[in-house]
């Protein structure tokens, strides 16, 4: 059970420095635009949340006023639940790992958990908000939580990299040998259908490039898987069967191509019943000042317009949401861009919270959004404190939230 524990950290562990690594890029180009923009009067930021000394590790929130997140970190970690806009919070289940926790939830009733307690990994089921919960032990689905999908009770897939991770592995690896996994009763049983190796680094029509970074289904049927990857090239494999069999797509590339780019960052597709609209954003990436340290360099969008993945529409380096077809919100170090037109044309409209950073903006509707908050130390990458915030008017206006703990 130790040497699952430790697995399981070190995938939290690796996780939390991705995230720090993509939000101290972000930060760092603060300063790219694609459109000028049409408004340069900012709100007056909100005043910052409460410290708290427990960080915020994962967050699905389903309109304006419910919504659950994760907080703690190796040692400790709790789900917690809210239903009037972060005022009260329920806390519902304890574990470790916060990091590595996987949340799906469908509606305020229904919801899927992938969560860690000291005794490994198990799978947790609701009907009634989190009140009860129905509970599975599995040692199947150890992977980050992008790579864990749920489209409903029943049906969910995961992609596990063979071995668990590569000791200084990076972020830009040329293949990775994973196993791809279902199943169609919540999770009571698993069924593997692929796995690649080095001597098969291709099966079932999956292929071992990269590093797997998303998993997304549309339907039972139809899903995606996206990756990491050194190059100019931004892939993702498609199925039609719910995962027995996959081909290779390349997005579409910008209309002056990739650049000189040196790899491709692919950002996961928002959860069932979060409201937003479902979509990839790519990331180019130039080399930074260091051994495996990057510059992002562009920032594009591509929407679900069934039966295809349309774009790419270039975006302001930053967190990027799509509320619905129209309207889409990017964050920009301490500003908020808001495009009505499908990322044509951009408008700030505030500061969220006055000397934090965003992580990760969700828009509920075009009205109603979320935003995770950070704050990094001068002298290096960790994450000091994390917050929270939200707005009721579309991001003109932000109320910080304290994180419970």
């Amino acid at each position: 059970m130790h040497s699952t524990l430790a697995s399981v950290e070190a995938r939290a562990r690796r996780a939390a420095a991705a995230v720090g690594l993509a939000a101290v890029l972000v930060a760092a180009v603060g300063a790219f635009y694609l459109k000028p923009w049409r408004a340069l009067v900012l709100a007056k930021p909100a005043p910052p949340p409460a410290r708290s000394s427990v960080p915020v590790r994962q967050v699905q929130f389903l309109s304006a006023t419910t919504g659950w997140v994760v907080t703690g970190g190796d040692s400790s970690a709790s789900l917690f639940r809210t239903t009037d806009g972060g005022r009260h919070w329920q806390r519902q289940l304890d574990g470790v790992a916060g990091e590595s926790w996987a949340l799906s939830f469908f509606d305020a009733r229904r919801g899927v958990v992938l969560a860690v307690d000291r005794r490994g990994p198990e799978l947790l089921q609701t009907t009634d908000g989190g009140q009860h919960w129905k509970t599975r032990r599995q040692a199947t689905c150890l992977t980050a939580p992008p790579l864990v999908f749920f489209l409903d009770m029943d049906h969910g897939w995961c992609v596990v990299p063979a071995g668990g991770e590569t000791p200084g592995q990076s972020l830009l690896s040329d293949r990775q040998d994973i196993g791809v996994y279902r199943t169609a009763d919540g999770g009571a049983s698993w069924t593997r259908v692929l796995a690649t190796d080095p001597a098969r680094p291709v099966a079932s029509g999956l292929g071992d490039e990269g590093q797997k970074s998303w998993i997304w289904f549309a339907d039972a049927s139809t899903g995606w898987i996206g990756q990491h990857g050194p190059g100019p090239h931004a892939v993702v494999y498609a199925t039609s069967d719910a995962g027995a069999h996959w081909s290779r797509q390349e997005l579409a590339p910008p209309a002056g191509g990739w650049g000189s780019t040196v790899g491709i960052l692919e950002d996961t597709p928002p959860a069932p019943g979060s409201g937003s609209s479902p979509m990839v954003a790519v990331a180019t990436l130039e080399p930074g000042p260091r051994q495996n340290a990057f510059t992002l360099d562009g920032r594009y969008v591509y929407t679900w317009q069934a039966p295809a993945w349309a774009g790419p529409v270039q975006v302001p380096n930053g967190p990027v949401t799509v509320a619905d077809q129209a309207h889409w919100f990017v964050v920009m170090g301490t500003s908020v861009l808001e495009s009505t037109d499908g990322g044509e044309n951009w408008t700030a409209l505030g500061a969220p919270v006055s000397g934090w950073v965003v992580n990760r903006l969700t828009m509920v509707d075009r009205d109603h959004g979320w935003a995770t908050l950070f704050r990094l130390p001068p002298s290096g990458l960790s994450i000091s404190t994390t917050g929270l915030a939200r707005t009721a008017d579309g991001g003109r206006h932000w109320a910080a939230i304290t994180p419970p703990s």
